[in-house]
C-alpha cells in the first residue's frame, strides 16, 4: 500500500449491504462484514486502502439516534490516521 493512497473506513451499522441471499431459502441473512472485500471484489479496483468495522449488534436505521452517532464518531477517531 502506498503512503499516498487514500484510506476509507466503512462502518457497518446494519442493513442490506451486510446481507447475502441464502441459497436454500432465498431469504436474506447477515454475513461477517469483515468479508466485504471478498463479497464485493470490485472494491479492490479502487486505488485506496479500505478498512471495515461494524457495530457488534447491527441496528435498524429507524433506531439510529445520537447515541449511535457518538459511537460512530468514536470509531472514526479510533481509526483516524
Amino acid at each position: 500500500m502506498s503512503a499516498s493512497q487514500p484510506h476509507i473506513l466503512i462502518i457497518y451499522t446494519g442493513g442490506t449491504i451486510g446481507m447475502i441471499k441464502d441459497a436454500e431459502t432465498g431469504a436474506l441473512k447477515s454475513f461477517d462484514f469483515k468479508n466485504l472485500l471478498k463479497r464485493i471484489p470490485e472494491l479492490k479496483l479502487l486505488d485506496c486502502h479500505i478498512e471495515t468495522i461494524s457495530f457488534e449488534e447491527p441496528i435498524d436505521s429507524s433506531n439510529m439516534n445520537p447515541t449511535y452517532w457518538v459511537r460512530m464518531a468514536e470509531m472514526i477517531e479510533d481509526n483516524y490516521e
